[in-house]
């Protein structure tokens, strides 16, 4: 692991505490070769697998997987590194549950961030605690709680906030491609596809960051700590209030009643 993701992955673990790892994602060129152990679906486990998998065994089971052309289950993933030509996914035909209007599912199709053909050969995942390489992002998934502060991290000496878009679906796309490509950080939902097969929670969003905003979120982190800005796991001050006991509850103690009016 490199140091400054090394520093990220502490500052995020004092930041953040997220439950599950921080995950590092390479995009691979042709010739390139993961680290040693790395796994891959099918050579290691003995069957394809979604890349969606592929993130959740990494921040989970801290495993270190690769996934070549062929070892995605899912097409769409193929399409978004560049292993496929995009001509039959951006004719909109596989929009229709979510469009009904051809042209809407062309430009919702068209929406997705993908890289050309060939790019890419690969794409590798592992946790940041023991990633072998260095990675083109991060991706951090957590509660809205824990990513708040993420979001304010990374718009410390910005300003104008952290932009996100969603139509609801393929949110793979944005690590896969588009956050490496607009080089900005950005929260997204999980979709479907990730929650049914690869077991995301209803309580967990992600946040991605560009290996070249690394510096910044670290600093980001660490100045609204530092500050008293926010603090995750949250304060609750609602300890310090008086709670309202029910009426009925004083008829065995008069006393205390009128002590708690005085």
């Amino acid at each position: 692991m490199d140091e400054r993701t090394e520093r990220l992955n502490q500052a995020i673990a004092e930041g953040c505490r997220p439950t599950s790892a921080p995950v590092g994602v390479r995009l691979a060129r042709p010739g390139e070769s993961p680290p040693p152990k790395t796994k891959y679906p099918i050579a290691d486990i003995g069957r394809r697998l979604a890349v969606c998998q592929g993130m959740t065994a990494a921040r989970t089971l801290g495993w270190a997987v690769a996934f070549g052309a062929a070892d995605h289950a899912c097409p769409l993933p193929r399409v978004f590194m560049g292993h496929v030509a995009p001509d039959r996914f951006l004719d909109g035909s596989i929009a229709d549950p979510y469009q009904e209007d051809p042209a809407c599912m062309r430009i919702m199709e068209a929406s997705y961030p993908r890289w050309s053909v060939g790019a890419y050969s690969e794409i590798w995942l592992a946790p940041l605690a023991r990633c072998g390489f260095v990675p083109d992002l991060a991706v951090v998934y957590g509660t809205p709680a824990q990513v708040l502060a993420l979001v304010q991290a990374a718009n410390f000496g910005k300003g104008p906030g952290i932009a996100s878009t969603s139509t609801g679906r393929y949110g793979c796309s944005l690590w896969i491609a588009g956050v490496a490509q607009s080089g900005e950080c950005t929260f997204m939902i999980p979709g479907p596809g990730e929650r049914i097969f690869a077991g995301t929670q209803d309580h967990e969003m992600s946040f991605a960051v560009p290996y070249p905003r690394f510096e910044g979120v670290i600093a980001g982190l660490d100045h609204i700590r530092r500050r008293g800005a926010y603090r995750y796991p949250v304060p609750n001050m609602g300890m310090l209030a008086e709670p309202k006991i029910p009426e009925k509850y004083f008829s065995i103690d008069p006393e205390a009643q009128a002590a708690g009016s005085s």
